[in-house]
């Protein structure tokens, strides 16, 4: 026999075991045969199967592949509670009302035949629209501060600001957005938490810590719907009329 069967869980342990390997149980070595061997081959078997350097460097990769997971995490924690580079909050340059005002008032009369928006301008709107909701949108332990809005060429980007025992903590998401069918028709395109990247699946995946902001702005996002089409530009947005 080259290898000692355990009777217990057919595990093949080597010949000089006493004991399986795989589940501890004593193991029927009458049927062993002692092969012939020369002592110098014997005495190199047994160096590898005792040899203690081999020991010594799988515990050296064991603790090697600890550290470099702890600081993975650790690089990854940091990056996440990272603040991001935010505009100021800004003041309140609209009424609450002014822009879903002109929103509805486009899709009723079919005028003016586009409306534009700055980000200031929308910023300052999330920043009247939403301050009325705050107790909806604060979590455990986390207090909502304010959505920031981005415009890019064909992207939009929205970052909820909430704050941990005073410290701001960020998260972000990027989508490409159209309209289609009275719809919005949004591609997730990635995002942040803090300034950490996050895959676009994975993002879909964790897309629920966005819920709460995209109940507050329901009624919003209905009105822009409505609307014919919708550009994204370098800190602008421009919505189209529907035709009549």
């Amino acid at each position: 026999m080259t290898k000692l069967i355990c009777s217990e869980c057919a595990h093949e342990n080597e010949l000089e075991r006493i004991y399986c390997h795989s589940c501890g149980a004593r193991l029927d070595r009458s049927a062993i045969s002692v092969p012939k061997e020369r002592p110098d081959e014997t005495r190199k078997r047994m160096r590898t199967f005792f040899d203690p350097q081999r020991a010594k460097l799988r515990h050296l990769l064991f603790r090697l592949s600890k550290l470099i997971l702890g600081a993975c995490g650790t690089a990854a924690v940091v990056q996440m509670i990272l603040p991001l580079d935010v505009p100021p909050p800004v003041k309140a340059l609209l009424l609450p009302s002014q822009i879903s005002l002109e929103l509805e008032n486009a899709i009723t009369y079919h005028r003016p035949a586009q409306l534009q928006y700055t980000e200031e301008q929308v910023n300052a709107y999330f920043a009247s629209a939403l301050k009325s909701k705050q107790k909806f949108l604060n979590k455990p332990l986390l207090d909502f501060e304010r959505a920031i809005i981005g415009f890019g060429e064909g992207s939009v980007t929205i970052i909820a600001e909430r704050s941990l025992f005073g410290y701001s903590l960020y998260s972000s998401c990027f989508f490409a957005i159209n309209l289609k069918e009275g719809k919005i028709a949004a591609s997730n395109k990635g995002g942040t938490i803090g300034r950490l990247p996050i895959h676009p699946e994975i993002m879909q995946l964790i897309g629920f810590i966005f819920a709460d902001l995209w109940s507050a702005l329901e009624r919003e996002r209905k009105l822009v719907a409505k609307m014919g089409a919708i550009e994204f530009h370098q800190k602008s947005v421009l919505l189209s009329v529907p035709s009549q």
